[in-house]
């Protein structure tokens, strides 16, 4: 299908949506549980964890997190931190079209908003978006007297957008997750600390306007959840010690708080990344099953730009 956007037309986010800020909870008033909660994460559809608190929103909703405008489709109950804007339709919404309006406003949106600039409620409310509209014979725009959805009167093509999304050429995922075949159990373990297990300080706290990569050498360890965390490779740094081979990074902030990884080259690091070395030989092997843990606590302990754990660590 041609999306034919030259005929699209200019909404307004309030026109469409009634926007709403999340409920922030201090790390005390809930445990893991079966509720999504939602964050201003940028991976696994927004969603943090799941704690045992009773569902603050109901299904079918858009939601937006306010640290790089970061948007998602949640079709069931949830709960969401005050990082997170909550748009509730004004319109009939299946999930195809979401998904539809979703795509629209990360494409838009994404570049414009970050930490230092944030996109709040007020801001979300100002959000303009391009969509498809109604046209008739003459492929002109239909106008709704009544301006239900934009004050020149402009009518979304929701059929267009649903028809659109069910054209794309994809499938419902089919494959089952293995079952666990070792049997954990947890009851009888104990708590350690990390300080008691590790050598835990600071990275380097290279910022990544300071690198080069005329002649790279080392890799560049960021807060980033993906590609073990890496995400350069640089030049030697004058004055600055790189990690060897084998340590582990963890995230102390942000987004993707609690990402850790083993590092299999030397590397520095950026801003906000501790390094754990273990005091006896741990394999590599020992060293995922702890890196595993550490992800877990995180998700369940602490929060990104709230409790954050630089203070923890």
């Amino acid at each position: 299908m041609n999306l034919k956007t030259h005929l699209w037309k200019w909404f307004n986010i309030e026109e469409l949506f009634i926007v709403n800020a999340g409920k922030y909870y201090n790390s005390d008033e809930y445990s893991e549980g079966n509720t999504l909660y939602c964050s201003a994460s940028a991976i696994n559809n927004g969603i943090s964890k799941k704690i045992d608190l009773e569902p603050d929103f109901s299904g079918n909703k858009i939601v937006i997190g306010k640290v790089g405008c970061n948007t998602f489709y949640q079709n069931t109950p949830f709960s969401a931190t005050s990082d997170v804007n909550i748009l509730t339709p004004r319109f009939e919404m299946t999930d195809l079209i979401a998904l539809f309006i979703v795509s629209v406003i990360n494409k838009s949106e994404n570049y414009k908003w970050s930490y230092g600039r944030q996109c709040r409620v007020g801001d979300t409310k100002r959000i303009n978006i391009k969509l498809p509209v109604s046209l008739n014979d003459d492929l002109e725009p239909e106008i709704d007297s009544s301006k239900t959805f934009s004050k020149v009167g402009y009518i979304p093509d929701f059929n267009f957008m649903e028809t659109f999304m069910r054209s794309l050429n994809y499938r419902v995922l089919t494959t089952n997750n293995k079952q666990n075949l070792v049997g954990l159990d947890t009851r009888n373990w104990k708590e350690f600390y990390l300080h008691k297990l590790f050598n835990t300080f600071m990275g380097n706290g290279i910022d990544a306007i300071a690198t080069t990569n005329d002649n790279p050498k080392y890799n560049y360890v960021s807060r980033d959840s993906n590609g073990n965390g890496v995400v350069g490779f640089v030049d030697e740094v004058e004055g600055q010690k790189p990690f060897p081979a084998g340590t582990m990074s963890l995230a102390l902030g942000g987004s993707f708080l609690g990402s850790c990884f083993i590092q299999k080259e030397p590397f520095y690091t950026a801003q906000n990344v501790g390094i754990l070395q273990e005091k006896e030989p741990l394999s590599i092997h020992t060293k995922l099953f702890i890196s595993t843990l550490i992800r877990n606590e995180c998700k369940i302990k602490y929060q990104a730009f709230g409790r954050e754990l630089n203070s923890h660590f």
